[in-house]
């Protein structure tokens, strides 16, 4: 898809889906901002800091509900999904459906609670050196679901296979194991990696190539479990029926297409409350009839909604207290982030106030509302809300300012003019999206005085003649808009484009790309202005910054080539920082020099699109996208509507 606007583009997150809480790990994911429980030496037992509350909690919204005394152990809790997910083997997910059910089948060494803190998972216990550079995990005796105990070469295995560019079939997940050391050799050579040791059954040693204390949370992505032998011999029959360690195993093997069943796992050391999870697949494309009624009849207790719903299932279930835990509808700003980067390095797209300028000509609200049908929110930062050191309204550039986005482009113009006058050239650049050759760069004072074409005995200038300036348009050149193609990336990609012609009266042109072209467009600085997304799988303001505007990951996953030696600082900082409140200190100055400058555009947050039947209750859609299967229940109290 093209068009053209005349004047009046991790875990990269690329999935075109405009509905539910589809997405698609590609992208380095992330990790979390840490609370006391990362502190050097922290260790805890499982038993008594992870145990299922007895508290229901008070998130209800259901003034009819009955009165509750605590929780209700059984029970089938029924779940419907718009996406059959790719895999379900952990070494191979990249979707977030993926993903949740892996979540819920396996335990990884630690989990992360919603404030960022550090729980025991599978190892009770853990100590971590001075220097944060060696992790030592002890297992608590816990079995997969098969009877078979699970020991630190479980873990190994599962490490290995992720670090090894030779492992068949391959994974994608190598950035997650990026600090480790002997990953380098791992990828380029292939084998294990040396700095995963196995001490004995229950002892397993990380040792990390610098000092990393949020490492500790980059162990609670849902990747990094154990896998038993099975799993290496025949990769493909265990992906059918994965067997794991976690609060719910598979009642059989999987059908693509088909509903997933898992049942509670009496052996794990904190019993889920439920008996069974059952997830039904919905296609909702062409009838979201079959959904909806199920969820009106009490056949589906959680239901992924369409715009087209969103008024009717608040009207009939309420809204969520806190917008991710039920009942109600969800309505709570999630992780990802949908941007647009410019190449820093390409004129005229290396001027700051360039970038300020077509930013603030973006009506974000209306993209949000009138585009995206109410499933994004405006972004007012690089971090969303709901990350630990997140400053929602930061972004200054983020607002719709046609005026001040005039302003700036009006200097940004004048600044162009007056240096390709001084050289004798009428325009800075032929196509802003195609790459003009001009480079906006100011001559020397020779340059000026001994400019080609001086002429001694030219006439004096008029003072009084009107100068006839080129127009924006001319100066700046075509603006493509690049993005890689779906229904809803090319909307927002052409209401942009309509915003930034309007305002800024600049030619802007929107054009959709099959992935793979789209990618290597990007990374080859073929399209300087293109669609971005990015998602993590720990809650941290770093794992947003860092991979993406640190100038060391320039080549990597800083598409921008953004490169500033303050904000590079400040990221090692809050990277190398052990003390919680410092580290966010440094993210936050870190974001906001960012911002300053604009190396990408904050375009629109994801919020969570579902609701919750009344008779639920615990159960969190977390600002990660995943389900708290763990901790719900069924009131039988409730009135189920």
């Amino acid at each position: 898809m093209r068009g053209t606007v005349l004047r009046r583009r991790g875990r990269h997150r690329t999935a075109a889906h405009q509905h539910g809480t589809v997405g698609t790990r590609l992208g380095p994911l992330g990790a979390c901002l840490l609370a006391g429980a990362l502190l050097l030496g922290c260790t805890g037992d499982g038993d008594q800091e992870n145990g299922r509350s007895a508290d229901p909690g008070d998130e209800d919204t259901d003034p009819d509900a009955g009165p509750v005394e605590g929780p209700v152990r059984g029970g089938t809790l029924r779940v419907g999904l718009l996406v059959d997910p790719v895999s379900i083997d952990p070494r191979f997910v990249v979707d977030d459906e993926g993903e949740l059910l892996i979540d819920a089948l396996f335990d990884p060494l630690v989990r992360i609670d919603d404030q960022g803190e550090v729980l025991p998972a599978a190892a009770r216990s853990w100590e971590v050196d001075e220097d944060s550079q060696r992790f030592t995990f002890h297992l608590r005796d816990a079995t997969f679901h098969d009877g078979s105990p699970v020991t630190a070469a479980d873990f190994k295995r599962t490490f290995d296979h992720i670090a090894d560019a030779t492992a068949q079939p391959p994974s994608f997940l190598a950035y997650l194991l990026e600090d480790v050391v002997g990953i380098e050799e791992s990828q380029a050579e292939g084998g294990g990696l040396a700095g995963v040791v196995v001490e004995d059954e229950d002892t397993l040693t990380i040792e990390l190539r610098e000092p990393r204390p949020r490492f500790l949370s980059t162990l609670a992505d849902p990747s990094l479990v154990p896998l038993p032998p099975d799993a290496a011999e025949d990769p493909d029959v265990y992906a059918q029926q994965p067997i794991g360690n976690g609060p719910f195993a598979m009642a059989g093997p999987r059908e693509p297409g088909a509903f997933l069943r898992l049942v509670r796992a009496e052996e794990h050391h904190d019993p889920a409350w439920l008996d069974e999870v059952l997830f039904t697949l919905y296609d909702v494309s062409t009838d979201d009839d079959a959904q909806w009624q199920d969820l009106l009849d009490g056949q589906l207790h959680l239901a992924q909604l369409t715009p087209q719903r969103r008024e009717e299932a608040i009207e009939l279930f309420g809204r969520s207290s806190d917008g991710y835990t039920g009942p109600g509808v969800l309505h709570g700003v999630r992780s990802p982030i949908y941007l647009y980067g410019f190449d820093t390095t390409r004129a005229p797209f290396d001027d700051p106030r360039l970038r300020r300028a077509i930013s603030l000509s973006i009506d974000r609200t209306a993209l949000a509302e009138e585009i995206a049908e109410g499933a994004r929110v405006p972004a007012t930062a690089l971090v969303p809300p709901g990350i630990p050191g997140a400053q929602p309204g930061v972004c200054t550039a983020c607002r719709h300012d046609p005026d001040a986005a005039r302003e700036l482009l009006d200097e940004v113009v004048a600044d162009l003019v007056g240096d390709a006058g001084d050289d004798g050239e009428a325009t800075a650049s032929g196509d802003a999206g195609s790459g003009g050759d001009g480079d906006g760069d100011a001559p020397s004072d020779g340059d000026r005085d001994m400019g080609e074409g001086a002429d001694e005995e030219a006439p004096a200038p008029d003072d009084d003649a009107e100068v006839v300036l080129p127009t924006a348009s001319e100066v700046i050149g075509v603006v493509t808009l690049s993005y890689n193609r779906g229904t809803l990336h090319g909307a927002i990609a052409e209401r942009m484009a309509a915003d930034i012609a309007e305002t800024l009266d600049l030619e802007v042109e929107f054009q959709g790309q099959e992935l793979g072209a789209f990618l290597r467009g990007v990374r080859s600085g073929e399209l300087p202005v293109f669609r971005h997304g990015w998602d993590v799988a720990e809650p941290s303001a770093v794992a947003y910054l860092y991979p993406l505007f640190h100038s060391s990951q320039v080549g990597l996953d800083n598409l921008t080539r953004f490169d500033d030696e303050d904000v590079d600082e400040l990221l090692d900082r809050a990277r190398a920082e052990d003390d919680p409140a410092e580290r966010r200190r440094a993210s936050r100055r870190a974001e906001r020099l960012i911002l300053e400058q604009v190396p990408a555009v904050p375009v629109l947050w994801y919020r969570n699109d579902a609701v919750i039947r009344p008779e639920v209750r615990d159960l969190t859609y977390t600002t990660l996208g995943r389900l708290s299967l763990a901790d719900a229940w069924l009131d039988p109290a409730a009135d189920g509507g």
